[in-house]
Formats: structure tokens, C-alpha cells, sequence
């Protein structure tokens, strides 16, 4: 509860740092770069975490299988973050996802 609360204040700080004649558009990319960034982070843990059980599994048939689906599992979260960062940026009109666009997390 306290990390919920913890976030939502960073988030509702973040936004309210930003000029008020800002457009919603310029006042997202701080937050979407935000949660970007963690989300790559938890990603890079958990594949190492799934790397390292499946180094020292040995040859024990349960602790290679709880590896190997801990596998799929952040390969499924990494394609989830991917997709989302795609859509976020696609629901912004005129933004190249290729190129950067006018926005830095893009």
C-alpha cells in the first residue's frame, strides 16, 4: 500500500512540475518515459533471474521447468511492454515511432 501510494505521489508530482499551458500530450512524456524505464529495469532483472535458475537447475527436472516458465513469462512481459509502448505512442496523432517524434520517450 505504501509503495501504491508512493508512486501515485511521484506520478501526480511529476505532472504538476509541468507548466500549465502545457498540452496532456507534453505533460504524458515524463510519466511514459517514467514507467518505460522501470519497466525495462524489472525486465532486466527478471531475465536475469530466469537465467541464473536455469544455470543452477542442475539436473533437477522441477527447478528446470519453474525456469523455463519463468522464461516465458518475462519474454510474454517484454512483447506486453513493447506492444503498449507502440499503442501509447500511435495514440498520439503525428508521432513516428521509427524516428522519435516530437516527444523524447518516443
Amino acid at each position: 500500500m505504501k509503495i501504491k501510494a508512493f508512486l501515485l505521489l511521484l506520478l501526480v508530482g511529476i505532472i504538476s512540475a509541468q507548466p500549465a499551458n502545457m498540452s496532456p500530450r507534453e505533460a504524458l512524456c515524463p510519466v511514459i518515459t517514467l514507467l518505460r524505464q522501470v519497466g525495462v529495469f524489472v525486465a532486466i532483472i527478471m531475465l536475469s533471474w530466469a537465467g541464473i535458475s536455469f544455470m543452477t537447475s542442475g539436473s533437477d527436472p522441477l527447478k528446470h521447468k519453474e525456469a523455463q516458465k519463468r522464461l516465458e513469462y518475462v519474454i510474454i512481459g517484454i512483447l506486453i511492454l513493447i506492444m503498449a509502448f507502440y499503442i501509447v505512442a500511435r495514440m498520439f496523432a503525428g508521432v513516428n515511432v521509427l524516428s522519435g517524434g516530437d516527444c523524447p520517450w518516443v
